[in-house]
């Protein structure tokens, strides 16, 4: 079955533009997302170096191509070293979309709350990375709820954290949440932080979904050399804008959890809300039945690093049309 829908946006995703381009460009990024049917991508800030100026701000996302839009992620903390705030304003000003210290945790009750309530204020999104997960999340829920400053917990993997949101939710907690597809299925094969989830933590992160607990998918897509990769101690991260359709619809599509419609909504509507900007613009066409084995030196990101090397997909983008 062929069909044509919105673009997906990516809330998610290590560019490794400036600094680490041995591992990925915004270019080649830009590349995947549109072969993975992203006309949007949001660009995290743990490059080298940090992505916490406006200069660096206005770099990233001018250095977008191929009509794919890329929206920088800006640091939380200066440096990302969980010292100072970052100047939120500024940041915004030169095209920031949200704030982040992804890959480490605010770990600063004093400078959780000056950021939540800074960045309440200028209506910018706040994506935390919670680790430990758990422990992390349920500081998190705290806070966003003792403040009324709403915040985005990043890649949730664990049942005992969809627990901790389910509750939340409950309670009337202004929180968004996103998981990633290699957190939808036990088949994902890599070494990535929050960790792959067992068989229990999938159906966990699956129900999330499906009852509105986590609002949408993100691949956090992480590009790594294959020398980094086969080193004794491998850097956390799994590339995944190319695959996410395949995996996303097998898990809640094909397997009756979910209608169709609502799938494309956690990759679309859904994150653009959370992310606060449009749904990117044009039609992508779909052939839901399309059957492909992936093979990591087929793909188009800078990086070959995919769990899902060798796995059979049902899904994919046969055209695409953004901008």
């Amino acid at each position: 079955m062929i069909i044509q829908t919105s673009p997906f946006l990516d809330i998610h995703a290590h560019a490794r533009e400036p600094g680490q381009t041995h591992k990925a460009t915004v270019a080649d990024t830009c590349a995947a997302a549109a072969a993975g049917g992203f006309g949007a991508f949001a660009a995290m800030a743990n490059t080298v170096p940090v992505i916490d100026t406006p200069e660096l701000v206005r770099f990233v996302k001018g250095a977008a191509v191929l009509g794919v839009t890329v929206y920088p992620v800006a640091a939380v903390t200066v440096g990302q070293r969980g010292e100072a705030l970052t100047d939120f304003a500024a940041l915004k000003a030169a095209g920031a979309a949200a704030l982040s210290d992804d890959g480490l945790p605010l770990t600063s009750e004093k400078l959780l709350k000056e950021a939540l309530t800074r960045a309440d204020a200028l209506k910018l999104p706040v994506l935390l990375h919670c680790e430990p997960e758990t422990r992390q999340a349920e500081q998190a829920v705290f806070w966003i709820k003792r403040l009324g400053c709403p915040a985005h917990i990043c890649h949730v993997s664990k049942a005992d954290t969809a627990a901790v949101l389910r509750k939340a939710r409950r309670e009337g907690v202004l929180f968004t949440a996103e998981t990633c597809p290699h957190y939808m299925t036990v088949q994902a094969d890599g070494k990535m932080n929050p960790p792959l989830g067992t068989e229990r933590d999938v159906e966990a992160v699956l129900d999330a979904l499906c009852d509105g607990v986590i609002d949408c998918v993100a691949t956090d897509h992480a590009p790594h050399t294959a020398e980094e990769k086969a080193s004794p101690n491998p850097p956390n991260g799994v590339v995944g804008l190319e695959t996410a359709l395949g995996v996303v619809l097998e898990a809640l599509f094909r397997s009756g959890r979910m209608p169709l419609d609502s799938v494309l909504r956690l990759m679309s509507g859904k994150p653009a809300a959370v992310l606060r900007v449009p749904v990117p613009p044009g039609v992508i066409s779909v052939d839901t039945d399309a059957e492909w084995v992936v093979n990591p030196e087929l793909l188009l990101s800078g990086a070959k690093n995919t769990p899902f090397a060798g796995m059979r997909l049902r899904g994919k983008v046969v055209r695409g049309d953004v901008g």
